[in-house]
């Protein structure tokens, strides 16, 4: 995985570690989602134009790959959807609060901010339905936890399943076996941190890693 992708993650943890175990071997042609390195002679874009996605298409996109309704990807208080909030902060305009017309030349200081808080709130949220109601999970389907919320198995196949789920959500391809096994590890980094729920942190921390990187919030 591009080192960027799992950046935010590593700073609020203790640092991503390569000692921790280890690639998932699900046997032949029982490994989903995952690409061989050859990328089947596709040519690079002449004319490369990436547009940040702005607070509606953000939210929008969020809601629609974590299966959310749209007013409970993120409220502020629980009141003040944070595309509204933190709209003109990703890149939106307010005319008629704050009499902004037109967006940022720039991007300001907090709009990785106000990404990071919009996709913390709907993966806490997608966590939150997983966990509680695990017959109708979405994303960590058959992910075993212990009653105080540890894995039980972090290279299991329902893991790496999971993950194969969040990349194909967030990026709409599958992960290679490189970015996917970087998520499986990441379970060892939440543990090594004390968290007092691990399986359900490094759930949030994964997603968080896979819906804040480039891939998700550029198109």
């Amino acid at each position: 995985m591009r080192p960027e992708r799992l950046l935010l993650t590593c700073l609020l943890l203790t640092g991503c570690s390569d000692a921790l175990p280890v690639a998932v071997d699900l046997g032949p042609g029982e490994n989903p989602g995952v690409t061989p390195t050859y990328d089947g002679g596709v040519a690079k874009s002449q004319k490369g134009n990436l547009r940040f996605k702005g607070p509606e298409r953000l939210s929008l996109d969020l809601a629609q790959a974590l299966e959310l309704p749209a007013a409970s990807v993120c409220n502020e208080l629980g009141i003040y959807p944070c595309q509204n909030v933190h709209g003109v902060a990703l890149g939106g305009v307010d005319p008629y609060q704050h009499s902004v017309y037109e967006t940022a030349p720039v991007t300001g200081a907090t709009a990785p901010l106000a990404v990071e808080r919009t996709v913390l709130s709907a993966c806490n949220a997608r966590v939150s339905l997983d966990v509680n109601t695990p017959a109708a999970a979405v994303v960590f389907k058959d992910v075993a936890l212990t009653a105080d919320g540890k894995l039980v198995d972090a290279v299991s196949p329902a893991v790496a399943t999971a993950m194969t789920s969040l990349v194909r959500r967030a990026w709409l391809r599958d992960p290679t076996q490189e970015e996917r096994d970087a998520l499986v590890r990441l379970a060892g980094d939440v543990a090594a941190t004390g968290a007092a729920r691990p399986g359900v942190a490094w759930m949030q921390a994964s997603c968080l890693a896979v819906f804040s990187s480039a891939e998700a919030v550029f198109y």
